[in-house]
């Protein structure tokens, strides 16, 4: 059954060396070796990863004189990508969904600060490189936050509501096939939690709300 082989994939993708692989064979064919590089990975962990990619049908491999090079394979990808957006459409027609993505928008703007510091003194948004962007829109229909539209005349999101991404957030990045979606760097989110000392009000949040946060009492909540 399609919806069979459409899980298998998806549950093959919750890997983020995987995704690595994907995206770095949606620029162009490597060969292990290459891979290797790239991931940080061993030879013997990225083969076994390549031999899953192709079960499951998403990479395929030709020779090219003693050397592998594996790329995508385009029509498995496409029908994913179908699969997908029809499934995005579904659900974004229905009135749970959109009520949803209005609260929280809603919200977000009442306060709109990340761990005491003001959203406008963090450039972190992403940046969309269009001569990569292929039109599939995945970005837009999968942001429940606003932070996309689209240009249908260009045929390519573009990025309007950049404050309304979440901080450390790179979803749209780790789904695009295509490797369009650019983010900051982790360095430099992570200098800014330095600068900020955001790791010790993260900390005093922990002990003033304890009702919120803590393990015991939240199972408890559930359970009554």
């Amino acid at each position: 059954m399609v919806y069979d082989r459409q899980s298998n994939i998806l549950q093959g993708l919750a890997h983020p060396v995987r995704l690595q692989i994907l995206s770095e064979l949606a620029v162009r064919p490597l060969c292990v070796c290459k891979l290797m590089v790239l991931t940080g990975r061993r030879q013997a962990y990225i083969s076994q990863q390549l031999i899953l990619l192709r079960q499951l049908g998403l990479v395929n491999a030709h020779r090219e004189g003693l050397s592998v090079y594996y790329q995508l394979n385009d029509e498995h990808l496409q029908e994913l990508e179908t699969f997908l957006q029809k499934l995005i459409n579904k659900l974004q027609s229905q009135p749970a969904f959109h009520q949803g993505a209005k609260l929280m928008s809603q919200e977000q703007m009442k306060s709109n600060v990340w761990h005491e510091i003001p959203r406008s003194e963090i450039a972190w948004y992403p940046t969309i490189v269009t001569d990569r962007c292929i039109g599939c829109g995945m970005c837009a229909t999968s942001c429940g936050r606003g932070v996309y539209a689209f240009d249908y005349e260009a045929n390519h999101p573009v990025v309007v509501e950049p404050q309304m991404c979440m901080v450390g957030c790179t979803t749209c990045a780790t789904i695009c096939l295509y490797d369009a979606i650019e983010f900051p760097s982790v360095g430099w989110i992570r200098q800014l939690i330095r600068e900020k000392k955001v790791l010790r009000q993260s900390k005093g949040l922990l002990k003033q709300y304890p009702e919120k946060y803590d393990v015991r009492l939240r199972r408890n909540a559930v359970v009554k």
